[in-house]
């Protein structure tokens, strides 16, 4: 049965994803968040939607120390402990040939999961999507260059867990364009 991309990325957070970090990574401040590209960030997805880059997913949004400390004990522990399948869709994911950057599902039921599950800065992330240091002021000229699709999956997608309050802040500062844009 479908269940449409934002409620099965919710579900594989709350009952895959965050038990192995409550046990493995009990101190862990973090965001939890689905804020990037796919029809299902926009709430666009279907059954066709499936055929490529979609699926149970989560990107774990940390702070510098503890990406420095944790990040790799993080995928690796989720590589080994995620199940094979959830809710009927597997966890394990390859590129689709010719096509690297584009993931399709990828049935196993041995070995470790080649998971989607992300773990990274939201300053990095902002810089590599967007193009745009959290750091700085925006200015019109800034929010003139923002893709408006990427500007609405960042303010669309939904946040799962918000221990560090980063991908909050971050959509509430993006979630109008300023007067003197409009």
């Amino acid at each position: 049965e479908f269940i449409p991309g934002l409620e099965l990325s919710r579900l594989f957070y709350e009952e895959a994803v965050k038990p192995v970090l409550d046990v493995e990574f009990p101190d862990l401040r973090y965001d939890a968040a689905l804020i990037e590209t796919g029809s299902e960030v926009l709430g666009f997805d279907t059954e066709m939607s499936r055929d490529h880059h979609w699926g149970p997913r989560v990107t774990l949004f940390v702070s510098a120390d503890d990406q420095a400390r944790v990040a790799d004990a993080i995928s690796e522990t989720l590589r080994q402990r995620l199940p094979y399948t959830f809710r009927g869709y597997s966890t394990n994911f390859e590129p689709i040939p010719d096509e690297p950057h584009i993931l399709r599902f990828a049935e196993r039921t041995e070995g470790e999961v080649n998971h989607r599950v992300y773990v990274m800065l939201l300053r990095e992330y902002m810089l590599d999507y967007l193009g745009f240091d959290l750091n700085d002021e925006l200015t019109a000229a800034d929010w003139l260059s923002f893709p408006q699709q990427k500007l609405r999956t960042l303010t669309s997608g939904a946040v799962y867990h918000s221990g560090l309050g980063e991908v909050d802040a971050m959509r509430e500062r993006l979630n109008y364009y300023p007067r003197d844009v409009w």
